[in-house]
């Protein structure tokens, strides 16, 4: 995510979006069976079909290649494998590719997966109105934070995110309740592995983390005040689904001058309540 004119002197970005995460498809080769020529495999098919559906019109093969930038031959296989499984069709008369039924279909079962944003957005709204800060609801990957949904605040500092926006679990409060909460493995994982720093405030050793998640586990909820972005803290608590599973978080963000480092108690009051009412929606037993 970059800095923006409207963040914090001093702020440095600790996340950064979605797509820039993907691996250079022209940086490796398919040959081979191992993890990583599968994985490459797999990401250049994708990169063809979010190339389709940001078009939104056909595209041929020379188009999609020098977007890509890998050799058409190459684009020209994954396209054959995707027209026959349904994800894309191929226009007889122009021979250009466009987005397939198959697709359409995921796309769909997709929105209904994620119509918690939609559930939650009211509650949102109310919890931004009543404490004016930026509201955000996030996710988890097995390293990453990424966020769903953001509702903008009403004070005079904006803190600027969007959906897609990714920050790593240790530095930020949605990712303390991802290690405190989520599965075990994931929190072992993150602990036994580098904490890089995003500011002088982060916390980058094992043991200091452990603690900390401990304290958030206890009390419900967390913090992490400059620990991504100086000037900017951030309140998050759990979102359970009905499985008793953790789905995400909800997290007010704001400029450390509005939620300082001992949050006021009726803000944090205010998240968790909320958040528990997000959980009734979908059925979680924290919300109970």
């Amino acid at each position: 995510m970059k800095p923006s004119k409207d963040t914090p002197n001093g702020v440095r970005p600790g996340a950064h979006d979605a797509a820039t995460t993907l691996p250079n498809p022209s940086s490796q080769g398919e040959a081979g069976g191992d993890e990583l020529n599968t994985s490459s495999t797999s990401v250049i098919s994708l990169r063809i079909l979010e190339l389709l559906a940001e078009r939104n019109a056909e595209c041929g093969v020379t188009h999609l290649a020098e977007a890509l930038g890998v050799p058409k031959a190459r684009v020209h296989r994954h396209l054959t494998a995707l027209r026959q499984e349904g994800y894309v069709v191929q226009n007889p008369r122009t021979s250009r590719y466009r987005i397939g039924w198959r697709l359409f279909l995921l796309g769909q079962k997709l929105v209904k997966q994620f119509d918690v944003v939609g559930l939650a957005r009211p509650v949102m709204e109310e919890l931004r109105d009543a404490v004016g800060q930026t509201i955000v609801i996030s996710s988890f990957t097995e390293k990453d934070v990424v966020v769903l949904d953001v509702m903008r605040g009403r004070s005079p500092l904006e803190i600027l995110l969007h959906p897609g926006t990714q920050f790593k679990l240790h530095s930020v409060a949605q990712g303390k309740i991802a290690l405190a909460f989520g599965p075990p493995e994931r929190r072992d994982a993150v602990l036994c592995g580098p904490l890089e720093a995003c500011t002088p405030h982060t916390i980058t050793d094992p043991m200091r983390l452990s603690h900390e998640l401990a304290l958030v586990r206890e009390r419900g909820w967390a913090d992490a005040p400059e620990e991504v972005f100086l000037g900017v803290n951030a309140l998050a608590a759990p979102i359970v689904q009905d499985d008793g599973s953790l789905f995400g978080t909800l997290a007010i963000v704001g400029s450390i001058h509005y939620l300082p480092a001992h949050p006021n108690p009726q803000t944090v009051a205010a998240l968790t309540d909320a958040a528990r009412r997000i959980s009734r929606l979908l059925g979680g037993a924290r919300g109970n």
